[in-house]
């Protein structure tokens, strides 16, 4: 299988190991065919597969009870998701919706970057059954329906790559008009000079930057539960910072080039999956959805825009613009 992530495997292999053979003195469970709120019924049979899916290879960090609470799972960054709250984050929905089928199969399929949540190469019935399986720890998927998926609209600036990055860095770092005002919760990436000369002409006003830190990110509140209680109800909830493009690896976001479900990772492809995100947002955390907010323009522009970071990320061109961008900061204490 393929591994994607710093956990050694060694040791989640261990976990996994040790879990199995204590679930396995316990009578395998029986289930009833479950009813989903969007009509389906998923059999019976499908949902036992999908729990022996679970316990091989998930519930060693997502734990037996699917809190998030498994022994591989402790003192991992990012924690494993509890799947009780029914919170997903790539959902290919609107944030805070429940995901689709697809995208959870997705997030199976390829893992998350950067993660202990590695890609997982197993049967397609077997992804299906854990999928469904998923579904019996939250009564979310009782209630409601899964969100509708959003459609990656067409690009409007193909072949016109430095022009989108050029319109993006306005998005990225202006609020209001049609832009997404990103750099209020990530970082900036223009000196001082240059963010105060790009909003007065896109806004035109002065703005004064003077007090504030726009190079320093803030820990966000999110949904993501840390420490549940008996019942799995989340009782400290994770706060989240939100990624550095320049210097922390995307979740849905691989570099260009590698093999992701067997095929090469092209630009496209990537600025698919940034465009994805961006629109959709991204649930359980202060991210929110875009699409609609803004001019699909300007989104694709936004996904050209982040692209250019997330090419410099852990590079000497990158260290040398943070550097350019503390001394902006120290020109004006």
């Amino acid at each position: 299988m393929t591994a994607r992530g710093a956990t050694p495997r060694g040791l989640l292999t261990l976990a996994a190991l040790t879990l199995a053979v204590a679930c396995r003195s316990k009578p395998a469970p029986t289930f009833e065919p479950l009813k989903l709120a969007d009509g389906r019924m998923v059999p019976a049979a499908t949902l036992s597969r999908g729990h022996a899916v679970y316990t091989h290879y998930c519930a060693s960090c997502h734990g037996e009870a699917g809190d998030g609470q498994g022994p591989a799972g402790r003192g991992m960054r990012p924690v494993p998701r509890s799947f009780r709250q029914g919170l997903f984050k790539f959902g290919g929905v609107a944030a805070g919706e429940l995901p689709t089928d697809d995208a959870l199969k997705r997030t199976l399929r390829r893992g998350l970057h950067g993660t202990p949540m590695f890609a997982w190469d197993v049967p397609d019935a077997d992804v299906d059954a854990v999928v469904q399986y998923l579904k019996t720890f939250s009564p979310r998927w009782r209630e409601e329906s899964p969100g509708q998926p959003l459609a990656v609209s067409s690009d409007p600036w193909k072949g016109r790559e430095s022009e989108a990055v050029e319109r993006g860095k306005v998005v990225y770092h202006v609020a209001g008009a049609g832009n997404a005002g990103c750099a209020s919760c990530h970082v900036a990436y223009l000196p001082r000079a240059e963010l105060a000369a790009l909003m007065r002409k896109a806004l035109g006003r002065d703005v004064d930057l003077s007090k504030a830190d726009p190079y320093t990110a803030q820990p966000r509140d999110s949904d993501h539960a840390v420490v549940v209680d008996s019942k799995g109800e989340p009782t400290q909830l994770a706060k989240v910072l939100p990624p550095d493009f320049l210097f922390h690896p995307l979740r849905t976001v691989w570099p260009e080039g590698d093999d992701v479900e067997g095929t090469p990772y092209t630009a496209e492809r990537q600025r698919e999956d940034l465009y994805r995100v961006i629109a959709a947002g991204v649930g359980g955390a202060a991210m929110p959805t875009w699409k609609g907010a803004i001019p699909e323009e300007n989104l694709w522009a936004l996904a050209y825009y982040v692209q250019s970071l997330v090419r410099l990320r852990d590079t000497d061109e990158a260290r040398a613009l943070k550097e350019r961008l503390r001394a902006s900061t120290q020109a004006v204490q």
